[in-house]
């Protein structure tokens, strides 16, 4: 009878003593070893395989034995029963030394009916105090990465007919575990049929008995239908005679891997075509390491050899004109499109025979932090022979001369002197001079001007434009004289600017004018034109307002990172939001009008127009608009163009040091026929511009709505005339009324909206965490980081891609293996690669049903309302909180 193992019950709460590793054995049913720790090898001072098929009962000392040829089957269901869930005490038997006490516990693995796990660990001092310690539940760590983890282990005992596969082996290729039965031929019908000699019983066998290791690459079907590449890892184990009798490792999904190796095989594949054997002539040069290649198909292009030896810096700098290569290679390279990382431009190249071919020269830089050129990788590819020849030809003077002739403003251009090189037809007509007579004139002899009001002033143009800082804006309070007796003065419009040539030299000065009355401008050019003056004005009090709210911002930070302070971090979160409003108000107005009306309430016009024309003022600003007032059907743009104007009018009438006020009223009001002309008789909404500034001298009353009139020094006088323009294109009408030292009204009536306001309805509360997988696409670092953050926070998994290339290899990676993204978010401008929306064609051709969202700082629902026309299913706008970004993608992914 065998032996009674000795049992022990140690506490369950008492831990391993330091130092001690526990030993990890895998047994089957009949208790043969299966897999060996590296501790155990040791603990029984074996190779790497020898323990593998040995019976388990053979490891350890029993003073009783028997030669009976059941004893070692009995033996194991002892010691099974002995320690199966409890630890007992048995010697360990090692191969050298002397025997030791150890403690052996056995655990069944879960779901299977051959599988054990032996925990071996050597058993305490008896003379040490306290009892024997218990093994650790976590010591199960192969049981549960077998069931669990991204291996899959694998036993097929051909010997005994028994078969296991564990359920992170099925989970690899897409099946539950009770989906796939633990028989071989499940193995047979997944496996890839071009594969199909990588199976366990085909693969070359041994001549005599032992283990030999093997590493097998191949293809197994997923549940979906797609094949996925497997590395398997194992021994076999063979037996008298060499025959097969059991097979022992563990799968590892490489498809990754592999897609990788098949798409760079595949790019060095198609360099190689395009630059061996291909018209394309490629190059690299390594400035850092000293190492220049140049492509097979470029030494063809220039008419080299093969075999001659030229790669070398040297060699390229001397195919480029020689005006282009005094300076060196990597002065050639930094000097061209400074700022951009890569480019691409037209140029030349030297044949070895001298003469010159068009090419087409495509270069991508990489510069170091000091901007210091290091690599250089590049393309030229030949152009049509007639390329050069075009671009090579000067225009004719005569072509020139001509070309400036047609010009409708007059040209005239000075030397460093100020004498009178050219003027076109256009400036000798209105000057009175012919070219002839002007050449070598001094200017202020040719362009004389006075001032249009009463004084009659005369001004030197020359002088004034050599004082100026920077370029001249339009100039429209003079008038010239013509070089013609009894010629009366014309009004002109006029600007000049210095030219220097690149060493800061000055070469001479530009003039170009033209008469005011010969101005004529398309009401959207007009519109268009006032737009850009306004955002001129508009500038340094935006500046101001936006510091204001960067202060509150840049406080509340400061208070929670230096004090652990959050006190301010509401008003900074209230100041970003304030500052996304006026930005949106900025690019509104930038924007322009885009032709199509909505319905606005008349409160949402004041307020929005004196939000963005009152930026920065001190002028107090009144808004009277109650909530009866009926809406208007308008161009959202163009009608906030129009009470824009009229605020900053207002806001510049005030005189220094003068308490100003504006008021902006709107109110319902019925009008008799003829009493606002041209307007029918009906119901209007009366809108009121009134201030307490100058007021307007009755003489220019009426030439205010003019084009070109100002009284301004530097205006250009397309203000009023814009919003008269707006006014009427709207079906309404303007009034002015103004005292001199009192102030002025304007009254603007529009036709009332035949249906209410549209208000957008308030959303639902969204729940604060979603499950998916999210793609992130931005070319800003820190914007990665801070929404990989947001992304966590809401419980999605992510991946940030860069730039519109990394965000397609992504997609496409998890597309092959059937784990395409739940949503991708995209920048809709990326600096130096693919952009948001040419990203979303090549993803929405690679899987149709691609669930993507626009990322753009352009607050504009016009812009929104084209992105989602085009498939896109989101629309996020910049900057964005943690609710913005779970909203949107709530409603993505429902």
């Amino acid at each position: 009878m065998p032996v009674q193992p000795k049992l022990n019950s140690p506490s369950a709460s008492s831990r391993q003593p330091p130092g001690e590793e526990t030993a990890v054995l895998a047994l089957d049913a009949q208790g043969h070893i299966t897999l060996a720790s590296a501790t155990a090898r040791r603990l029984w001072q074996t190779g790497d395989t020898e323990l593998i098929g040995e019976a388990f009962p053979n490891l350890f000392f029993f003073e009783v034995t028997s030669r009976a040829p059941d004893w070692l089957e009995s033996q194991w269901e002892v010691i099974l029963a002995a320690a199966l869930d409890q630890p007992v005490t048995l010697t360990a038997q090692p191969r050298e030394g002397a025997h030791r006490e150890v403690m052996v516990r056995l655990e069944k693995l879960p779901g299977s009916t051959v599988f054990y796990l032996a925990h071996v660990r050597p058993a305490p001092d008896p003379a040490s105090a306290g009892a024997v310690p218990a093994l650790p539940d976590e010591l199960s760590g192969l049981s549960l990465l077998a069931e669990k983890g991204a291996i899959g282990f694998f036993d097929l005992n051909f010997k005994d007919g028994c078969v296991y596969y564990s359920s992170g082996w099925k989970k690899l290729l897409g099946f539950a575990d009770q989906e796939l039965a633990n028989t071989y031929d499940t193995w047979l019908k997944l496996l890839h049929p071009d594969d199909s000699a990588a199976a366990p019983d085909r693969m070359v066998k041994r001549s005599s008995a032992g283990v030999r290791p093997f590493v097998l690459e191949f293809r197994m079907q997923h549940r979906r239908g797609h094949y996925v590449w497997i590395q398997s890892n194992g021994v076999q184990i063979f037996g008298p005679g060499g025959a097969l009798e059991r097979v022992i490792g563990a799968h590892v999904d490489i498809t990754e891997r592999k897609e990788q190796e098949e798409t760079a095989l595949a790019g060095e594949e198609r360099v190689r075509r395009l630059t061996g054997d291909g018209p394309v002539g490629a190059f690299e040069f390594d400035f850092g390491q000293k190492r220049f290649w140049l492509s097979p198909a470029w030494r063809r292009l220039l008419g080299y050899a093969e075999n001659e030896n030229l790669d070398s810096a040297e060699t390229f700098r001397k195919s480029l004109p020689p005006d282009e290569a005094e300076g060196g290679l990597e002065a050639f390279f930094l000097a061209r499109h400074a700022g951009e990382t890569a480019y691409l431009e037209s140029g030349r190249l030297r044949h070895k025979d001298g003469h010159f071919i068009p090419v087409l020269l495509g270069v991508h830089r990489q510069l170091s932090h000091q901007h210091e050129l290091q690599r250089v990788v590049g393309f030229h590819a030949p152009l049509p022979a007639d390329t050069l020849a075009a671009s090579d030809v000067p225009l004719p003077p005569a072509l020139l001369a001509e070309t400036l002739g047609l010009l409708a403003e007059a040209l005239l251009v000075t030397d460093p002197q100020g004498k009178v090189l050219y003027l076109n037809s256009k400036a000798a007509q209105l000057t009175g001079y012919a070219m002839e007579y002007a050449r070598g004139q001094p200017v202020g002899e040719v362009l004389r001007l006075t001032s249009r009001d009463e004084s009659g002033t005369v001004e030197d143009a020359l002088e004034r434009v050599l004082a100026a800082e920077e370029p001249l804006g339009p100039i429209t309070h003079h008038a010239l004289t013509p070089a013609i007796e009894g010629a009366t003065p014309v009004p002109i419009v006029w600007t000049g600017r210095q030219v220097a040539d690149a060493a800061g030299q000055p070469q001479g000065v530009i003039f170009v004018f033209r008469n005011p009355d010969e101005l004529t401008l398309t009401p959207d050019e007009l519109v268009k034109a006032n737009r850009f003056e306004s955002l001129g004005v508009l500038a340094s009090g935006i500046a101001h307002d936006f510091n204001n709210l960067l202060t509150t911002i840049l406080g509340g930070v400061s208070l929670a990172k230096d004090n652990r302070d959050s006190s301010g971090l509401l008003d900074s979160e209230k100041a970003c939001l304030a500052a996304k409003a006026l930005t949106k108000q900025l690019l509104l107005f930038a924007k322009g009008g885009t032709h199509a009306k909505n319905v606005v309430a008349a409160s949402d016009i004041l307020t929005e127009a004196a939000r963005l024309a009152a930026a920065g003022a001190t002028v107090q600003i009144a808004i009277d608009a109650p909530g009866d007032v009926a809406p208007v059907f308008v161009d959202h743009a163009q009608i906030l163009q129009v009470f824009q104007n009229l605020i900053i009018n207002a806001i510049q009438a005030m005189p220094d040091g003068h308490q100003g006020k504006i008021w902006l009223h709107a109110g319902n009001i019925m009008l008799a026929e003829n009493q606002i002309p041209p307007l029918a008789a009906g119901s209007y909404v009366e809108f009121e511009v009134r201030d307490n500034g100058s007021g307007i001298p009755p003489e220019n009353l009426q030439k205010i709505f003019d084009p070109f009139f100002t009284t301004k020094k530097h205006g250009t006088g397309l203000g009023l005339a814009t919003v008269i323009n707006i006014v009427h294109h709207h079906g309404g009408q303007i009034g002015v009324d103004s005292t001199v030292g009192e102030g002025t009204i304007f009254k603007i009536f529009l036709p009332p909206a035949d249906r209410p306001a549209e208000v957008e309805a308030r959303r639902a509360p969204t729940l604060r965490f979603g499950t998916g997988r999210v793609l992130f696409m931005d070319d800003d670092e820190k914007i990665c980081s801070l929404t990989g953050a947001m992304l966590s926070s809401l419980e999605y998994k992510y991946d940030i891609a860069h730039n519109g290339e990394e965000a397609i290899a992504l997609y496409r990676r998890y597309l092959n293996i059937g784990r395409p993204y739940d949503a991708v978010i995209l920048d809709l401008t990326v600096i130096g690669g693919l952009g948001g929306k040419e990203t979303f064609q090549q993803l929405h051709e690679l899987d149709p049903d691609v669930r993507a969202i626009v990322a753009s700082g352009y607050d504009n629902d016009e812009m929104a309302k084209r992105f989602i026309g085009m498939g896109f299913c989101g629309y996020l706008t910049k900057p964005y909180r943690v609710t913005d970004l779970g909203k949107v993608l709530k409603a993505v992914l429902g």
